[in-house]
């Protein structure tokens, strides 16, 4: 995890200066990877608290440590959505702006008229950057080739403020479901299949959230740190998946990880390459 976060930090300035927007957002994803990395690096030394005359040993909470895991998963799936699965740039920019609708929107929709009162300058900007987002894809060199039905898929998508989408290879605009995720990332069914679900039991409020966290701290069992072993993995995984591909847009931090010995380029890519079945290692 270490060696992980080291070569994030250098791929971070080394793809900082970009020459469009979409590339600079892409340097800012790399970076909240980095800092939840960060965070769940952290937590990895557990918890423990004590009071006079009582004292509760480290402990990890496998909750925090698995939201975090579903955290970063999610950055590699709209990631891949946005920028590695779309064939051309026309594509990228549907995404891309349906994407910014999609969060823009969301936000304007928990504002009442007290928070628009107070920031109406802020309000009237980003109402303006919904439009031109809109604007913008119905604009799109690929508009006028697409069908009917696909372009009302994504006005119904802008309307519900939805960016979770693909163009096919008929060029079709179909929803990405995250049990079927793994087949965007290009990893193994049997990995990643039901991930996402198995995330979720544990980060929300459940009943069965509430007793994976009792048995995690059954007498002699400590399975708060089998969960641990597990929850790395999946972020190692997550983040060595997340690093090749964004390697792609950026030659820079390419030729940056070649010039890597080789022992380092293994640590940073063994796991992508498990997940994908490569072989690049062999």
């Amino acid at each position: 995890m270490r060696l992980m976060l080291d070569f994030y930090f250098d791929a971070i300035e080394a793809s900082r200066e970009c020459d469009s927007r979409m590339l600079s957002d892409a340097n800012i994803w790399l970076q909240a990877i980095f800092t939840k990395g960060c965070a769940f690096l952290s937590l990895l030394d557990g918890i423990n608290y004590e009071k006079p005359g009582v004292r509760l040993n480290t402990v990890l909470d496998p909750s925090l440590l698995f939201t975090i895991a579903r955290r970063i998963y999610e950055s590699v799936v709209d990631f891949n959505i946005l920028y590695i699965h779309p064939q051309t740039e026309p594509q990228k920019e549907i995404l891309y702006n349906l994407f910014m609708s999609a969060g823009l929107s969301e936000r304007l929709k928990n504002w009442d008229e007290n928070m628009r009162s107070k920031y109406p300058e802020r309000a009237q900007q980003e109402e303006k950057d919904i439009q031109d987002c809109k604007n913008a894809i119905e604009t799109n060199v690929l508009w006028d080739s697409l069908s009917a039905r696909t372009k009302m898929v994504i006005n119904n998508a802008i309307n519900a403020r939805k960016f979770r989408y693909q163009f096919n290879n008929q060029n079709e605009f179909v929803p990405v479901k995250w049990e079927m995720a793994y087949e965007l990332l290009r990893v193994k069914k049997d990995l990643y299949e039901l991930i996402y679900s198995f995330f979720s039991l544990h980060s929300h409020p459940s009943y069965l959230a509430l007793i994976q966290f009792r048995d995690a701290f059954a007498p002699d069992v400590r399975q708060d740190l089998q969960m641990a072993i597990h929850s790395t993995q999946c972020i190692l995984s997550f983040m060595s998946i997340f690093i090749v591909d964004y390697m792609t847009l950026f030659p820079k931090v390419k030729e940056m990880f070649n010039g890597l010995e080789l022992p380092m380029q293994f640590a940073i890519g063994m796991y992508e390459d498990a997940m994908r079945g490569e072989h690049k290692y062999k």
